[in-house]
């Protein structure tokens, strides 16, 4: 037995010096801890220039909100700007590459296929640079524009930066507050329905209504309302005076209760073959809509069911 104890004593050190390094992590390869790689103030931004292979996106700080100055004008959505400039500051890398590349090309940097770029108020420009894939799959290679660092990034840490001109837009045609709304006439192919606020001082959800001769609940009024406010264009909006929309097939006449008044805005659109240009009169935007979405629309205050989505 004398003999063995040399053998045992041996295999109880290995056996503890692998539990010891093994509760080191020396036998797992390094990996970096995620790194933010842009940090900004968004009240410093001044410019925002969206670059890939397609289109070329530029928006700028006009007073208090933003401009669209390419692909074209139009109107902006200030929250989804302020999203888009989160989602660059929430970038993240999950490892450095190389920290001082030396050939742009082997990781696709010298043509990058996006680039997303912040000019700030004192001029200087924070930037990511897109290459190429990773061979690991929903990995890509960044680098932060002036640094010659190279980074794998998430796709999924990237997507929030991806966006179409439509996504900074304000792409909503018909806007009010629900409370405010004192009757809605909307008409459609000839057709005309009426809906009518019968409690005037009360907030929507509290009031009575009529839908013609049917008297309805807050309740059953709002989703009426919230279809006029959810119409959306999926495609940029248009100078009202490029897309003529005065007496087309639609029109939605707003009463609404401005400061103890009653306010009319009328709406009209104009159908082309299966879509609506439909622009708020005096207006300056005409919004693209499809005929689907208004006959969605003239179905809900006909009382008919909604169709499944095909």
């Amino acid at each position: 037995m004398k003999r063995f104890i040399p053998t045992i004593l041996l295999v109880v050190i290995c056996i503890g010096g692998f539990w010891y390094a093994s509760s080191k992590d020396f036998f797992q390869e390094k990996k970096d801890e995620p790194k933010s790689l842009i940090t900004l103030k968004q009240e410093d931004v001044q410019s925002i220039h969206v670059k890939t292979e397609v289109q070329q996106i530029e928006l700028a700080r006009s007073g208090s909100g933003w401009e669209m100055k390419s692909p074209a004008a139009a109107p902006i959505n200030t929250n989804q700007v302020g999203s888009w400039l989160d989602g660059l500051g929430l970038v993240t890398s999950t490892k450095l590459v190389e920290d001082q590349v030396s050939n742009l090309s082997n990781y696709g940097l010298d043509k990058p296929l996006g680039t997303y770029e912040v000019t700030l108020k004192d001029g200087s420009k924070k930037g990511l640079l897109v290459g190429t894939a990773l061979p690991i799959e929903g990995f890509s290679y960044v680098q932060v524009e002036g640094s010659p660092a190279v980074y794998q990034v998430s796709d999924q840490s990237l997507s929030a930066l991806s966006k179409e001109p439509v996504d900074f837009a304000d792409a909503s045609p018909v806007q009010f507050e629900s409370d405010k709304v004192q009757s809605v006439k909307l008409t459609w192919k000839g057709q005309t329905w009426t809906l009518a606020k019968t409690d005037k001082d009360k907030v929507a959800a509290e009031a009575n209504w009529k839908l013609g001769d049917k008297e309805l609940k807050g309740a059953e009024a709002n989703p009426l309302l919230d279809e006029l406010i959810f119409l959306h264009s999926t495609e940029l909006p248009q100078p009202a005076a490029q897309k003529p929309t005065a007496g087309g097939e639609l029109k939605v006449e707003l009463v609404l209760s401005v400061d103890g008044k009653e306010v009319t805005e009328l709406y009209e659109g104009k159908l082309s073959q299966d879509q609506v240009w439909l622009a708020k009169q005096g207006g300056q935007w005409a919004y693209l809509l499809t005929a689907a979405d208004i006959q969605k629309l003239a179905d809900a205050y006909a009382g008919k069911p909604a169709q499944p989505a095909s």
